[in-house]
């Protein structure tokens, strides 16, 4: 079983625990050259040091004092309490932050429950970011929160309501994110995903692409994933796979495609490499030699493997950032 999304570095501790090792490297280093000297100059060298240690613990201190750093309150000092499941609460927005995210009054970010909006740098990111704006800027909302109430960002994890809107399901509903479901949290579950279906029929948004391929393009389909390796995923990258087919008699350049899974991190960008017709290549998630139908994602490998055993969404994109093919499973 892979453990992918572990939580992020918090970066403060991150800085101190770096300050701590160069701490111990100050006091050794004064140590080490108050050997050649007296007794006495050992002394003054190694109180030298840790007067210097004092000094970058002080800073850090205030350093974490300044920035606000304790996860457990907000913008104004105040105490952060989890939301009770199932509850609700009416915030006003302080800003959009990108297509499924917002930050409320007081400081706190909420994530939207069931959906996933192409990150920075992704095709249609810019776009997503501008319709959750135009649904919910400087208005007030309610959350409401399902199973989960916080993600292990210290994030809200909430459904946003403008009036009767449910806005998760809207912006699924013009194209703008794909449905993303993460356990016990399911209560719209079925609403977003009828949503995404209907976007997905009718073109809209990320969804437009499938319906203005080049005909060579209407070709290639992503046809299946092996997501579950034998014993641990992370050890075992190239226990999963995924298997994308030209399903036509002509050769077709896959030059500068982008395949990912349904977060940011995860993104393989073909290089100069064409898939003959009607055969098939298989990307497998670690590293080794590539040839014409077996391709490797991470050559060095990265610490986890790619898909996620639980449900994944892999989308495929042509050199001018259309859609070509989606498989969820």
């Amino acid at each position: 079983m892979r453990i992918k999304d572990l939580p992020k570095i918090d970066r403060p501790r991150e800085k101190l625990a770096i300050y701590a090792f160069a701490v111990l490297i100050i006091l050794g280093i004064g140590i080490w050259i108050g050997r050649s000297g007296t007794d006495q100059s050992i002394t003054e060298k190694t109180q030298q040091t840790a007067d210097i240690a004092s000094n970058i613990g002080d800073n850090v201190v205030n350093e974490n004092k300044e920035n606000n750093l304790d996860s457990s309150k907000n913008d104004e000092g105040q105490p952060i309490e989890s939301p009770a499941i199932n509850s609700t609460r009416s915030v006003k927005i302080a800003r959009v932050l990108d297509g499924d995210t917002i930050e409320i009054e007081g400081g706190e970010r909420v994530r939207y429950l069931g959906i996933n909006a192409p990150e920075s740098g992704q095709p249609f990111s810019t776009e997503a970011t501008r319709e959750n704006e135009r649904l919910v800027a400087g208005r007030v909302v309610n959350l409401e929160f399902d199973v989960q109430t916080q993600d292990r960002y210290g994030r809200l994890l909430a459904y946003i309501w403008v009036g009767n809107m449910l806005v998760n399901e809207e912006i699924i509903k013009n194209g703008y994110a794909v449905s993303e479901t993460i356990q016990p949290n399911v209560k719209y579950q079925d609403l977003i995903l009828k949503a995404q279906e209907e976007a997905r029929t009718a073109c809209r948004g990320l969804w437009a692409g499938l319906c203005s391929q080049k005909p060579e393009s209407s070709c290639i389909e992503i046809v299946n994933i092996n997501a579950d390796a034998p014993g641990n995923d992370n050890e075992n990258k190239n226990g999963e796979w995924i298997e994308i087919k030209n399903t036509c008699s002509q050769a077709i350049s896959m030059k500068s495609w982008l395949l990912k899974d349904s977060s940011a991190s995860n993104k393989y960008e073909f290089s100069d490499f064409t898939l003959e017709g009607l055969k098939s290549v298989i990307i497998y998630s670690g590293c080794g030699a590539n040839t014409q139908n077996k391709l490797y994602w991470q050559c060095p490998e990265g610490q986890y493997a790619v898909w996620n055993n639980t449900g994944d969404h892999a989308f495929l994109y042509d050199a001018s950032d259309n859609l070509i093919t989606e498989y969820q499973y």
